[in-house]
């Protein structure tokens, strides 16, 4: 269950001196109290999207918000509004996105030149990552056995999976066939190339 929606938080409130209040007339006793509204995610702020302010008179106790504040007020209550910021932590949520994506950016590159050192040479017990074609959902699994020169000797998994990361559920021995075939290392860079060959792992690697 994805739980998310908007909350609110008070951030200050300030007096509105010479200002009367639209309903009693009594001059200086309106209060303008200023909130900031803002999405959650799983409970943690992402970003602030409004600052809602509320007029208050002490004297008769009428309070106004948003178009019901009078064309009058409008402009004191718009200061006060740009004078006023929005915590810091309203943006941890988008902080943390942000983060997310360029660890993942950063994850993403340095997999990718393992997985070039890899292909280059490769050792018995790598394991790569395979599909029919780059638009295909179900992978599966070819575990080289012996490289010697420019040739891999590899087995090939007998099961797919709608997983790009099968490694885990596949790699049992008994789901490879005892029959190996052989692949070059240009076949399998154009493997790669094609889409086809999506990951090499070398487990014990660091």
């Amino acid at each position: 269950m994805v739980f998310y929606g908007t909350n609110g938080t008070h951030l200050r409130t300030e007096p509105l001196p010479g200002a009367a209040c639209p309903n009693c007339a009594s001059p200086d006793t309106l209060k303008a109290s200023v909130f900031s509204r803002y999405f959650h995610l799983y409970w943690v702020p992402v970003f602030p999207y409004s600052k809602p302010t509320v007029l208050h008179c002490a004297h008769c106790g009428a309070d106004w918000e948003g178009k019901a504040i009078t064309p009058e007020l409008q402009p004191l209550v718009r200061s006060l509004k740009q004078e006023t910021r929005a915590p810091w932590w309203h943006w941890v949520g988008l902080v943390l996105i942000g983060l997310g994506l360029a660890w993942g950016i950063t994850s993403s590159a340095r997999n990718s030149k393992e997985d070039e050192v890899f292909l280059k040479a490769p050792q018995a017990g790598d394991i790569y990552t395979v599909r029919d074609d780059e638009n295909a959902t179900d992978y599966s699994l070819l575990k080289v056995v012996s490289a010697k020169g420019n040739t891999v000797e590899v087995v090939a998994n007998e099961y797919q999976i709608n997983n790009n990361q099968p490694i885990k559920e596949l790699n049992a021995p008994a789901k490879y066939s005892k029959d190996s075939f052989s692949l070059t290392l240009l076949e399998l860079q154009i493997m790669r190339n094609k889409g086809q060959l999506t990951d090499i792992d070398r487990l014990g690697a660091d």
